[in-house]
């Protein structure tokens, strides 16, 4: 699916959610907005790659050619920041580190390997999005119910994956589904209302522990979200600043915490830790963006060169 500056803006306003939501939890801070923000950042995140993925291509180009493309894209670059926050944080090398790190990722680096299985998975099981989303649905039901809001390996052993793998299989294929079979336009206020209903029932939730119904109040919250992205990609929204951090999203999401890191050690506030980062991030993805290596080791999306215009004369002559 081609760019769409209405979803760059949606991805930057998400990584800001993510950003502010790291800065309070690194402060120590609890609120209901960042429950709220909590709920559905992550969920939508996931649900907009599904609905941005080219299921044609993904299924038809030569699997050398998706790995290549996605390993530059998106493995490579969370390879040197795994790299990077295993020797910050002191982590002692051993056989089984590299099955840790892929399977049971530390901090925030699950998303990059659990959106990638998503992706092969789509490859490898050639299904309609309806079929993918019938069986993924149970998977990430079960081990909602099963894990509640907190993360950790699924069983014991080694090649115990991390829950989140097998929880947001739904939010994916779901956008799939929302990219082939656009919602009418006449189900927009129906849509609205189970949002809404989502959201204020993700907010009663707030404190209380209630794990049974911590699950029908996201997933109402978040799949509304996804539907609703047709109707927000139509609107064609456009703010500069918020794009280029959604077009840049990787490279915000993979980097923010260590940014941050380093910024409460020399002030602890919340919002000296969230504006600082803000700022670095956004300078150091304006100077990474003019070097082709930059871009592909810290997840920086390539820039396309502008569309030579010919003068007026040339347009007349070939008119």
């Amino acid at each position: 699916m081609a760019k769409n500056p209405s979803i760059d803006l949606l991805k930057g306003l998400l990584i800001l959610l993510v950003m502010g939501g790291h800065a309070m939890e690194l402060t120590h801070q609890q609120h209901l907005l960042l429950w709220i923000g909590a709920g559905f950042r992550m969920p939508l995140m996931i649900g907009i790659s599904g609905y941005l993925l080219n299921v044609t291509r993904t299924r038809t180009a030569p699997f050398d050619d998706l790995m290549t493309r996605y390993g530059r894209r998106m493995l490579l670059p969370w390879g040197v920041a795994m790299l990077i926050y295993v020797l910050a944080s002191g982590v002692q090398f051993s056989w089984e580190l590299p099955l840790d790190m892929l399977l049971r990722p530390p901090f925030h680096l699950w998303y990059v390997p659990a959106l990638f299985l998503l992706i092969l998975l789509t490859r490898l099981v050639p299904l309609s999005p309806l079929l993918l989303l019938a069986i993924g649905t149970p998977v990430s039901l079960v081990t909602m119910y099963a894990f509640g809001l907190d993360h950790g390996p699924v069983g014991g052993g080694l090649l115990a994956p991390d829950s989140r793998f097998l929880r947001y299989p739904v939010y994916f294929f779901f956008g799939m589904l929302v990219a082939e079979r656009s919602m009418p336009k006449r189900y927009l206020g129906i849509i609205l209302l189970v949002g809404a209903l989502g959201l204020f029932w993700w907010s009663d939730l707030y404190g209380t522990g209630d794990a049974l119904g911590f699950v029908p109040a996201r997933l109402l919250m978040c799949l509304a979200l996804i539907a609703l992205l047709p109707s927000l990609a139509a609107t064609r929204f456009h703010f500069a600043p918020i794009n280029r951090i959604g077009r840049d999203s990787l490279f915000f999401y993979l980097w923010h915490p260590l940014v941050m890191g380093l910024l409460a050690i020399v002030d602890p506030h919340g919002g000296v830790i969230l504006c600082g980062a803000l700022v670095l991030l956004y300078l150091a993805s304006m100077a990474a963006s003019r070097s082709a290596l930059s871009q592909i080791l810290l997840g920086i999306a390539p820039r396309r060169p502008p569309v030579a215009v010919p003068p007026p004369d040339i347009l007349s002559a070939t008119a």
